[in-house]
């Protein structure tokens, strides 16, 4: 038997000695870690990775913070990760809609997702959503397509938070199927674009299903359809473009996190686990059910072969759009 004093030396330690247990066992790096998000605050992004910090730090025991790096339609972020430590303590999370704009914009999207970063895992799936004002009294796509036809230019405006990418070119390709075209205004975040929104200081916009579900069911905007292939459970009441006839606009999207290349392999066997662990976590799940992300974690491989797959997928969508997609 242990003499007394060290029995209570032990005792005395054992929560000081908690954090180093607990980060031993996820396997990460026994520190605080960061989790990076490219656009700000109260965006799709930035409630998502909200929501799974706090499962991450009670696993790891040490803090888990989230910092907004918005800019570039969340390519400045992609950037800074792309020349961070691949040391396992700061992982970023992106969302695919964003990763189009290496296809589009190659200038200002400075990183390769499948060259510069390493995939970690897809956390779920999400879908991006077309929205209105209430202000402007539609309640059908097909509505609010004639409205914008039956007024002056300054109907043809939505807003986006994110330009030069899926949640920009979504709405553009569906206007598409109406013979209209729309003009895309850049917002900084979706926080301020769902404000104007709701204050029917511009008529529609469009962006990541999470952006807008509590303001849909507040009645502060409209969401009019969304881009995949069956109704959210979370918004029963919303058709998806495949129900509108349009299912060559259909697009399931994802978010899904991401670390510097180079991340050593046990370091990436390691997050994929503390991230599935997280999301898994009954809390954790429930919060982004309610922000319409369909939850299922990936692996590292899958999220890798998924985001060359969408890569394809995203070429096709921009030449029916007549955009010219990089190299």
């Amino acid at each position: 038997m242990l003499p007394l004093s060290r029995r209570i030396l032990l005792a005395s330690a054992g929560p000081a000695l908690l954090p180093l247990q607990a980060a031993a066992q996820t396997g990460l790096p026994d520190r605080a870690l960061r989790i990076w998000v490219g656009f700000s605050p109260g965006g799709g992004s930035d409630v998502v990775a909200r929501a799974i910090a706090p499962s991450i730090q009670q696993r790891h025991g040490r803090p888990v913070t989230v910092e907004n790096r918005p800019g570039a339609a969340g390519a400045a972020m992609g950037d800074a990760l792309k020349k961070a430590a691949p040391d396992g303590a700061t992982i970023g999370l992106l969302p695919s809609t964003t990763l189009i704009g290496r296809l589009t914009s190659p200038s200002t999207f400075p990183f390769d997702p499948l060259r510069d970063l390493a995939p970690l895992g897809i956390i779920g799936t999400f879908e991006t959503a077309l929205v209105v004002s209430p202000a402007i009294g539609v309640r059908t796509v097909a509505e609010y397509m004639q409205w914008v036809k039956d007024g002056p230019p300054e109907r043809r405006r939505f807003g986006t938070a994110a330009p030069d990418t899926f949640s920009q070119y979504f709405a553009q390709l569906l206007a598409q199927q109406y013979d209209l075209s729309l003009d895309p205004v850049p917002f900084r975040g979706t926080g301020p674009l769902s404000s104007d929104l709701g204050q029917g200081r511009i008529p529609a916009g469009c962006g990541g299903l999470a952006s807008f579900v509590h303001q849909h069911r507040g009645g502060k905007l409209r969401i009019m359809t969304t881009s995949g292939t069956a109704r959210s459970p979370v918004l029963p009441d919303v058709p998806t473009v495949v129900e509108l006839g349009f299912p060559k606009l259909k697009l399931v999207d994802w978010y899904a996190f991401f670390a510097p290349a180079g991340l050593p392999s046990q370091l990436v066997a390691a997050w994929n686990r503390t991230l599935n662990n997280a999301v898994e976590a009954s809390e954790t799940r429930e919060q982004l059910t309610q922000y319409g992300v369909v939850v299922g974690m990936s692996g590292a491989d899958e999220c890798a072969r998924r985001l060359s797959a969408d890569f394809a997928r995203w070429r096709t969508l921009l030449d029916m759009l007549g955009l010219p997609a990089a190299n």
